[in-house]
């Protein structure tokens, strides 16, 4: 049976969300922010730990699927934010990355409601999940030139069949080259 293309955002609605999410409280922010620019599970989000983020290097240690550890990259606007977010907390390494209100981890449930009010708020057609957040950096890595194996990798997929998928979406500039070549 063919696997249906992922859910993804195009540079329209991603523009929409970005000028959205700057009237968002700071840890929502970054949370945006770290889900587009990592590619992260919500659930791995969830389980992050200060001491898991390095903001210098612009990279943080994600226990993924099957309880396997792996090495992810975010922007340098994503480090930015998340170092501003943090000094308005007091905190220990072993705190999580992104606390609700009561200081514990915010839950996946919890970055679920973050990301849904922020689709509502840029005025979406769609509603947004965070997994669409995932979706959204595979298909901006592919159509800025990356391999699949490299897509993986970020993504965390032991197989890369599972990210083939991605190969399948007519990107916005592939589209132009088309039109731009055929007419």
């Amino acid at each position: 049976m063919a696997q249906g293309l992922p859910n993804y955002l195009n540079e329209q609605e991603y523009a929409q969300v970005k000028l959205a999410a700057e009237k968002l409280p700071l840890r929502d922010r970054a949370l945006f922010l770290f889900l587009f620019s990592s590619g992260c599970r919500r659930a791995e989000v969830a389980k992050l730990c200060i001491e898991n983020v390095n903001l210098d290097r612009r990279t943080a240690e994600i226990l993924g699927k099957g309880n396997k550890y792996r090495q992810i990259h975010f922007s340098v606007e994503c480090a930015i934010i998340l170092k501003e977010y943090l000094l308005t907390r007091t905190y220990e390494k072993k705190d999580p990355l992104f606390m609700n209100k009561f200081g514990n981890n915010l839950q996946s449930n919890g970055i679920y409601n973050v990301v849904r009010k922020l689709g509502e708020m840029a005025g979406l057609s769609k509603p947004l999940f965070p997994h669409c957040c995932r979706h959204t950096f595979a298909t901006n890595l592919l159509a800025r030139g990356a391999d699949l194996q490299f897509i993986a990798d970020e993504l965390g997929h032991a197989d890369l069949n599972t990210t083939r998928v991605y190969a399948r979406i007519p990107t916005e500039d592939i589209m132009l080259a088309y039109h731009n070549i055929m007419g």
